[in-house]
């Protein structure tokens, strides 16, 4: 079958297909917009249920005053003693508007409570109407784009301008996906950075640690103990240190702009010298050693807040490039989409119905071509 035969044998059913297109089009944008309406009606309901359980506490509280007063016999005799009767009169009526003023607020939060559940629950199920809406639209559309793919994939002659968009298009697809890859990978590496900085300070920590572990050894107070803490705590710090490099390894291979860090060489405890040579320019050394471990590691841990920030400017840089490709490959599709319509519209229409009066012209220009 040629392409206008495809074209007038699909022509149903791409009418029913834009019909229905139009009834759902308004959708995501509806769904949207109701979304953060629903979002608002939440928030205000949370809020509204923390304010009546303040006011519930305020009702009690009133109410325990109310029959408090009330009920007091002695209260009353002694009023009534003091020649206060219009006085306890007065309290007592202060303290039940109090109780009544008290128990209206908790009713009208109360209430607000059940409107604000009663709109929530009417808003879910709009929700529910336009996801519905939005998953047809979703459908239609693939079945739209499917039905073009199968007409005007590749090269069409009847149809130049559609096969000069297509390329269009797909130059826009590629571009979109190569930088949507690119700034998917500068966005690990930006994570695999700020993981590292975790671990960095962690090794920082564990070799703070270890000087203060050296300078009691210095000072006398040590011992095994303080030599097993130095050794634990090293240890510990290299470990953490492997860690760095290895995410930031990971962050090179996925951008190559990030950096090596420096040198980060971490100073290891041999018990058995300490043993042997346990004396105070010993241990003084070893200090000494320790403390350009932990300078090593300060350094390193600053070229990599530098790395990092300057990934999240890629990163961001990145997200811009993203952006207009993303606007660009949009703007590609919708042009395709509409060349594409057009040409169906063109293609499906039924020629001119037959007249004898247009026999007779046709027969008018042959009699007149041959004479």
């Amino acid at each position: 079958m040629s392409i206008y035969e495809n074209i007038v044998a699909a022509r149903d059913r791409h009418s029913q297909i834009l019909s229905s297109l139009a009834a759902v089009d308004r959708a995501p944008a509806a769904l949207k917009s109701h979304d953060v309406y629903l979002s608002d009606l939440r928030s205000e309901l949370s809020q509204t249920n923390r304010d009546l359980q303040d006011v519930r506490k305020q009702t009690h509280a009133e109410r325990e005053k109310h029959a408090s007063f009330r009920d007091s016999t002695v209260r009353r005799l002694m009023y009534r003693a003091t020649g206060k009767r219009a006085d306890f009169e007065e309290r007592a009526e202060k303290e039940m508007r109090g109780y009544y003023g008290a128990l209206e607020r908790e009713n009208e939060t109360q209430a607000q409570k059940e409107m604000l559940e009663a709109q929530i629950g009417e808003a879910v199920s709009r929700k529910r109407e336009l996801e519905r809406a939005c998953n047809e639209r979703a459908a239609l559309s693939d079945e739209l784009e499917a039905m073009y793919r199968s007409l005007f994939e590749g090269p069409t002659e009847e149809f130049p301008e559609e096969d000069a968009q297509e390329q269009v298009t797909k130059t826009a697809q590629r571009r979109y996906g190569e930088l949507s890859e690119r700034l998917d990978n500068i966005n690990r590496a930006a994570q695999c950075l700020a993981k590292a900085q975790l671990t960095i300070k962690q090794a920082l920590l564990g070799l703070f640690e270890a000087v203060r572990h050296c300078e009691r050894d210095v000072w006398g107070f040590g011992g095994i103990l303080a030599d097993m803490g130095q050794q634990n705590c090293l240890s510990q710090a290299q470990q953490k240190v492997s860690q760095t490099q290895m995410l930031v390894n990971q962050a090179m291979r996925l951008d190559h702009h990030v950096q090596p860090l420096p040198a980060m060489n971490i100073v290891q405890h041999d018990m058995i010298s300490g043993l042997i040579f346990d004396n105070a320019f010993y241990n003084i050394s070893f200090l000494k050693r320790v403390q350009e471990s932990f300078n090593e590691v300060k350094q390193a841990e600053r070229a990599l807040g530098v790395q990092l920030r300057r990934t999240k400017s890629r990163a961001a840089d990145m997200q811009e490039d993203v952006g207009e490709a993303t606007a660009t490959l949009d703007s590609a599709q919708q042009e395709l989409r509409r060349i594409r319509e057009q040409a169906f519209m063109q293609a499906a229409e039924p020629p001119p119905p037959y007249s004898e009066k247009t026999s007779e012209v046709e027969s008018g220009l042959e009699t007149g071509s041959q004479v």
